[in-house]
């Protein structure tokens, strides 16, 4: 039997879903891009919302692109 926690949360993901969305693979392959975004001071979500979308519901995706922002940001430290 599902908890109301696990309701209320499945109920918010139903509801969140949109016409367009992508996968875990694609958000993958435009990471690259959305950080160059986030890095150059854009508002990444803004320009590329089906990334940030699908960032905002993905916990895996989310912490890749935490994670490669981490670094390319300590990499450009390096450079300068």
């Amino acid at each position: 039997m599902l908890k109301r926690s696990d309701v209320v949360k499945l109920v918010k993901v139903v509801a969140e879903t949109r016409e367009t969305e992508i996968g875990c693979d694609e958000c993958f392959e435009r990471l690259d891009s959305f950080a160059e975004a986030e890095l150059s001071g854009a508002k990444a979500s803004a320009a590329m919302p089906l990334v940030g979308d699908h960032l905002d519901k993905c916990a895996d995706c989310r912490s890749k692109s935490e994670a490669l922002l981490q670094q390319v940001s300590v990499d450009m430290t390096h450079i300068a």
